[in-house]
């Protein structure tokens, strides 16, 4: 079964759904005018609740819906892709990530003829971002965008369709496939795929959990993060903006890996997120898109030393070092649900009675 079948098949059978807001893990004080958290959230239960509604009641749309998942997970890649430099446009994104949910895997890990359409294609797009566009490059590339779509395939069968938890295993095993074919810039993917590094790494004035502890650190990652579902769960009053940014946080700035680590991020956060949501998070779709996601990335490296010099009091009443990539999480979210409810809404209007309005 492919991702798109399995985002469809959970929409329309799962209850799960964001059932509380943990309003004090939220930072929007760096976004002026911007929409308070709260009333976001109450937008993002409306349109879920339509969504989940249509595609229970409405037949004959398996087409469009399955389309629609196709192209958000292409700009979830592409825009993945493209905050690392990495990767190719979103045209041939779209047509790489179509081949790999429905093709087997053993068909898209070679490399690319030069005699396939997409081939030009790709090293066109090199040659327009000034990158070298030698066959090395181009199948780089290739690998980048085919590699991306298999490890977030990998992590939502295994973490959502089947529901085993996240565990450092299947982190390690979709890091590889992540990493397959595509060598660092200083090693070859054979050495670093789907193992933790062993020296120290710096990102900017970053430097990272220190090569020794990365195991450890990894440990207590797995832990917290399945002592926090389970007590939400439990609860019933699960953030899944919240966790989502929290984990997203917390791996990028362990750094587990030599290269990678952002992809990584970044699809654990949207695998905790449609397990809870029905909807994945686009971020970096643009220029704009990877510079507000960097800008957030950076000032949340920042807030952790702030963070651990508070004291209980202070702790209490400010947002953790997360909480503007929660913000901009629920957001992103918000708009990516109107926006298939109003692919929905289209195909309502222009081929049955029903219609409804997300105003």
């Amino acid at each position: 079964m492919s991702i798109v079948q399995y985002a469809v098949d959970h929409y329309c059978l799962s209850n799960a759904a964001a059932t509380s807001l943990d309003n004090g893990a939220y930072d929007d004080s760096h976004h002026d005018h911007a929409e308070d958290p709260e009333d976001v959230f109450t937008e993002i239960k409306k349109t879920r609740a339509q969504i989940s509604s249509f595609l229970q009641s409405s037949a004959g749309q398996d087409a469009l819906i399955n389309d629609y998942f196709l192209d958000l997970i292409s700009r979830v890649v592409h825009g993945s892709n493209l905050i690392e430099k990495a990767g190719s446009n979103l045209e041939v994104t779209r047509a790489l990530c179509k081949i790999s949910l429905e093709t087997s895997e053993e068909d898209t890990t070679e490399d690319l003829s030069p005699q396939d359409s997409l081939y030009n294609l790709l090293k066109d797009d090199l040659f327009k971002q000034n990158r070298s566009t030698n066959e090395a490059e181009i199948q780089k590339s290739y690998h980048e965008v085919i590699q991306h779509c298999r490890a977030l395939n990998f992590l939502i069968s295994k973490v959502v369709t089947q529901d085993n938890p996240l565990s450092e295993t299947l982190i390690l095993e979709a890091h590889k496939i992540l990493t397959y074919k595509v060598d660092s810039s200083n090693e070859s993917y054979k050495n670093y795929g789907g193992v933790f590094r062993t020296t120290r790494v710096f990102a900017g004035f970053s430097d990272f959990t220190l090569p020794q502890y990365v195991a450890s650190e990894m440990k207590a990652f797995i832990a917290d993060l399945s002592a926090d579902i389970i007590t939400a769960e439990k609860l019933g009053q699960i953030d899944p903006f919240v966790l989502a940014a929290k984990y997203c946080h917390k791996f990028v700035n362990i750094h587990p890996f030599a290269d990678g680590n952002g992809r990584m991020c970044r699809l654990i956060m949207n695998v905790l997120l449609f397990k809870y949501t029905g909807i994945f998070c686009v971020l970096g779709n643009d220029d704009q898109g990877v510079q507000d996601y960097l800008t957030v990335a950076v000032r949340g490296g920042e807030a952790v030393q702030v963070w651990k010099e508070l004291d209980e009091e202070e702790a209490a009443y400010t947002p953790p070092a997360w909480g503007e990539l929660a913000f901009t999480i629920l957001r992103q979210t918000k708009k990516e649900m109107e926006n298939f409810m109003s692919v929905l809404n289209n195909a309502s209007d222009s081929g049955s009675d029903q219609s409804l309005s997300t105003a």
